[in-house]
């Protein structure tokens, strides 16, 4: 048997889907053997659980809104296969066994939603996620994202790619914005060790905060002249290409070549920037939630 746990945003933050063929043609791309647990956050009125039901898996609902919670609570009352709870997913413990999602998420969370799912502790092999196409880009990452780091994180341990795009028109009420459905689906083999994700991604967010926007320049930062013409040489990369353009894989090559011959004092330098980031957007997001209180 299959589970599916379906969470939703609150109703007063939430476009609804209304065309149920596009729901059958996002469901089409969905592959349900990946894991016997299925999360889909956003049921919203059920237009995409109504699809999932029929395909004889088990349904959890998880739902914020008393008012939505309700509603679904009455809607699938003679349906065996679906159990609902009301809770916020953001506070909502994952599950400890394999499962994928599918899901309308909430717009206004899109980032917490998606770093909660790949965290390291995750069981997760696949996310069907539909989002503001700006926040797609931003997870496709370079050279279409204009702040890659967090596409460039992802794929560690996940291949992302743009499933098909969602007009407004196929919401009530129809946003200000285009959609996207993306697929967050977990590697087989991770690009990085745990370990070495962890000083990439110190290395990373350094290179970046030099705000150094030649590649050159930024690794000059902490690497020899020699060491910067010979790696950008063999990668074939020029002195004049944006960092926001450079290709996760070539991150990887720059990244590994940085380990093994930059010396000791230059990888000190860079250690726990990643974590003073996440302190920082931490410490922003409390101020922006005091202010909208």
């Amino acid at each position: 048997m299959c589970y599916i746990v379906n969470i939703d945003m609150l109703s007063h933050s939430q476009n609804f889907l209304n065309n149920k063929d596009t729901v059958d043609k996002l469901l089409g791309f969905v592959d349900f053997s990946d894991a016997d647990l299925v999360l889909e956050i956003g049921p919203g009125k059920g237009i995409i659980t109504d699809k999932l039901i029929k395909k004889e898996k088990k349904v959890i609902a998880i739902e914020a809104d008393q008012k939505l919670f309700d509603f679904l609570k009455k809607k699938y009352t003679v349906v065996s296969n679906i159990q609902l709870e009301k809770q916020d997913f953001l506070e909502y413990k994952l599950p400890k066994e394999p499962f994928i999602i599918v899901s309308n998420i909430p717009f206004n969370t899109t980032a917490d939603i998606v770093r909660k799912i790949t965290d390291g502790h995750s069981q997760i092999r696949a996310a069907y996620l539909i989002v503001q196409k700006e926040a797609a880009i931003k997870f496709l990452g370079a050279p279409y994202a204009h702040s890659p780091l967090l596409s460039h994180f992802l794929k560690i341990n996940y291949e992302i790619q743009n499933l098909m795009d969602i007009p407004k028109s196929n919401y009530t009420p129809k946003p200000r914005f285009d959609t996207s459905l993306i697929i967050i689906k977990r590697k087989e083999n991770p690009a990085l060790d745990e370990i070495e994700s962890v000083q990439f991604k110190d290395f990373m967010v350094y290179l970046f905060e030099r705000r150094k926007p030649f590649i050159r320049e930024a690794l000059k930062s902490v690497m020899s002249n020699l060491q910067v013409k010979i790696v950008l040489s063999n990668l074939q990369i020029t002195d004049n290409t944006e960092i926001k353009k450079i290709m996760f894989d070539d991150w990887i090559s720059i990244f590994k070549i940085f380990s093994a011959h930059a010396p000791e004092k230059s990888k000190k330098i860079m250690l726990g920037s990643y974590q003073k980031l996440l302190v920082e957007q931490s410490h922003i997001k409390k101020i922006h939630r005091t202010r909208e209180d």
